[in-house]
C-alpha cells in the first residue's frame, strides 16, 4: 500500500458539525484507493490525533497536580503561621491568581491566617474540579482513540476475510 497524504483544510462554514477543518485524503499511487485503505487512513489519522490530545491533556493534568501540591504546602504553612507572608502572598497572587484585595495585610492573628487559608482553599477547590473535568475529558479521548484503533483493526480483518473468501471461490 502506498503512502496516503492527509491535507487539512480550514473551512469553518463548510466543515461538518461546526468543526474548523476538513481532512482530504489523497495518494500518489497509480491505482485508486480502495474503501478499506481510505477507512484505515481515516481511523489511523484519527487515532494519532486523539493520542496527541490525550498526551496534552495528561500534561495539563500533571501541571495542575504539581500546582495543587505546592498550594497544599502553602496552605499548611499559612494555617500554622510558619509561612513567610510576603512569599506566600506572592504565590497566592502571582501563581494562584487570587485577588490581593481579599487577602489580609498580614497573618499575625488566627483570623487573618484563616482568611488567607480560606481564599487559597477556595482556589484549590476550583482547581480540583477542573482536574476532575480533565480526567473525564481524558477518559473520553482515550475511549474515542480506542474506537478508532478498533475500527481500523476490524477493517483489516474484514479485508482479510474478504480476500480469503474470494481466493476460496476460485
Amino acid at each position: 500500500m502506498s503512502a496516503i497524504d492527509i491535507i487539512q483544510i480550514g473551512v469553518n462554514r463548510y466543515a461538518p458539525s461546526g468543526s474548523e477543518s476538513v481532512n482530504l485524503y489523497a495518494t500518489s499511487a497509480s491505482a485508486p484507493l480502495t474503501l478499506g485503505q481510505l477507512v484505515q487512513a481515516v481511523c489511523i489519522h484519527s487515532a494519532a490525533a486523539l493520542e496527541n490530545q490525550s498526551v496534552l491533556k495528561m500534561n495539563t493534568m500533571n501541571n495542575g497536580t504539581v500546582l495543587l501540591d505546592e498550594a497544599a504546602g502553602w496552605l499548611e504553612k499559612i494555617a500554622d503561621g510558619s509561612a513567610n507572608w510576603d512569599a506566600a502572598k506572592q504565590f497566592l497572587v502571582g501563581t494562584m491568581h487570587i485577588d490581593a484585595k481579599v487577602l489580609p495585610e498580614d497573618i499575625d492573628t488566627y483570623d487573618r491566617r484563616m482568611k488567607a487559608a480560606a481564599a487559597l482553599k477556595d482556589k484549590m477547590d476550583g482547581l480540583t474540579q477542573t482536574q476532575q473535568q480533565d480526567m473525564v475529558d481524558l477518559q473520553s479521548i482515550v475511549n474515542r482513540r480506542d474506537v478508532a484503533h478498533s475500527t481500523a483493526a476490524n477493517v483489516v480483518r474484514a479485508l482479510a476475510n474478504s480476500a480469503s473468501a474470494n481466493a476460496a471461490n476460485f
